[in-house]
């Protein structure tokens, strides 16, 4: 999450309308809060790459690593309100040719860096080394599982590939693009999501569908997690031991969970419900009074993802509704309520969501999600595996840190806001599609 551009797309009026159709004005504040989801992703993977022999139940590192969870449910559901503020018009009043162009900024947004990053991991693959050092049959993986992320469609479907699931068979910190290839899934649904929620334009019938949403989803979601047991007894049946539970990361039950769009996309749908009710309530001014009380509800989201989190992972906390959907939508009501607050109002918090440096650091997101993983794990081949004392632990992580996001600041200026400039002209220079703007002239998830 998918993840991008917010100057560009969440916050600018990246709205690829029909020539003539208004733009939206700028939301400045999204931009702040994807830094804030990719950072989130960073801190937790960049514990477990360098304090994992510090962690104890409930301590710091176990706290630490949890925070991932929340970085993906916002990046998602960012996603849905960001795709929707600024793509509504294109792809319901466009028709097939403004689907197509919506399709195209997506591929210009996402696939210059992705591929990119995917030579990169092939490269650091350990099975690219086995490939020179006389066990070639290693690298079959690679070449069975490259056409899927190529297409950028890994995560669609389970497959067993050299005894791992096929969203982990490339290695080379490439497994966290699971979520770039669940990204691309929502665009290809979005334009029948975008004709049933624009269906709702008063303000308290988008409250109720978002509502009627969110009781929709914890169902399903529960649902399956209660079925655990029989979904898990399929997979080892149709996919061989393997897609078992007992594997964690490859199986079958962590996939459609976690990973698969199908679940995942009840987070995207709930952002996009949450843009309808901004764009409606943009129609109303914002007096003293709702900006205070949108301001106290921005505070209540915040706190209400800290103590969900605490529910959904403490070993002191029964089971309960919220573990049931600790791998997606436990978190979801929260962040939308978050996103739309940050959005619509103006506090402290905003403004700093709406810095200069914030903004910068929003805007290489896409670059810090996409670089971390190789970067860490580079970085602990390299240092090894001798233990240390956790100060010279959390000093390594946070260089380590400073490293990815550097790297990632310049790879967002030298290479992915200019591929996807140039992507874009090409768009606008086919005659077929004259009539279309890109209404990112300038430059989004």
């Amino acid at each position: 999450m998918q993840l991008g551009d917010m100057r560009d797309e969440n916050a600018s009026p990246m709205n690829a309308t029909v020539e003539g159709a208004p733009r939206r004005e700028d939301v400045p504040a999204l931009t702040g809060l994807r830094f804030l989801a990719a950072f989130a992703v960073l801190l937790a993977h960049g514990v477990l790459a360098t304090l994992a022999n510090d962690r104890s139940p409930q301590g710091a590192v176990m706290w630490l690593s949890t925070a991932s969870g929340f970085g993906m449910t916002l990046f998602f559901v960012l996603s849905g309100f960001v795709i929707h503020y600024n793509y509504a018009r294109l792809v319901t009043a466009g028709g097939l040719r403004g689907i197509a162009a919506f399709v195209w900024a997506r591929f210009a947004r996402l696939y210059p860096l992705f591929l990119l990053m995917l030579l990169v991991y092939v490269l650091a693959s350990r099975r690219h080394y086995e490939l020179w050092t006389g066990h070639p049959e290693q690298f079959n993986a690679v070449i069975e599982a490259l056409p899927y992320f190529l297409l950028s469609i890994q995560s669609w479907v389970y497959k067993v590939i050299d005894g791992g699931s096929l969203v982990t068979a490339i290695r080379g910190g490439s497994p966290p693009t699971w979520s770039i290839s669940t990204e691309w899934f929502f665009y290809f649904a979005y334009p029948a999501v975008a004709w049933l929620v624009l269906r709702a334009r008063a303000v308290p019938i988008i409250v109720l569908a978002a509502l009627i949403w969110c009781a929709l989803w914890t169902a399903l979601s529960t649902g399956l997690y209660r079925h655990t047991m029989q979904l898990d007894a399929w997979a080892v049946a149709h996919f061989g031991p393997t897609a078992g539970i007992q594997n964690q990361e490859d199986s079958f039950v962590r996939w459609l969970s976690y990973e698969s769009p199908y679940l995942r996309i009840g987070e995207f749908v709930l952002g996009v419900i949450i843009a309808q009710l901004y764009v409606a309530l943009c129609r109303r001014n914002l007096t003293t009074f709702e900006n205070a009380l949108g301001t106290a509800a921005f505070f209540a989201a915040a706190a209400s993802v800290a103590l969900i989190t605490y529910w959904e992972y403490s070993p002191d906390v029964p089971m309960n509704v919220f573990r049931e959907m600790n791998m997606n939508f436990a978190l979801a009501p929260s962040v939308a309520l978050l996103v739309f607050c940050a959005a619509r109002y103006r506090n402290p918090v905003s403004l700093l969501l709406t810095s200069r440096p914030v903004i910068a650091l929003g805007n290489a997101s896409y670059s810090i999600y996409l670089v971390h993983s190789v970067v860490l794990i580079s970085a602990v081949k390299l240092t090894g595996a001798s233990i240390h004392g956790v100060p010279y632990n959390i000093a390594k992580l946070v260089v380590l840190m400073a490293i990815v996001v550097a790297i990632s600041l310049v790879l967002y200026t030298c290479y992915e806001a200019p591929a996807r400039q140039w992507l874009r002209q090409r768009w606008r220079k086919l005659p077929a599609f004259a009539t279309f703007t890109d209404a990112a002239q300038s430059s989004p998830t």
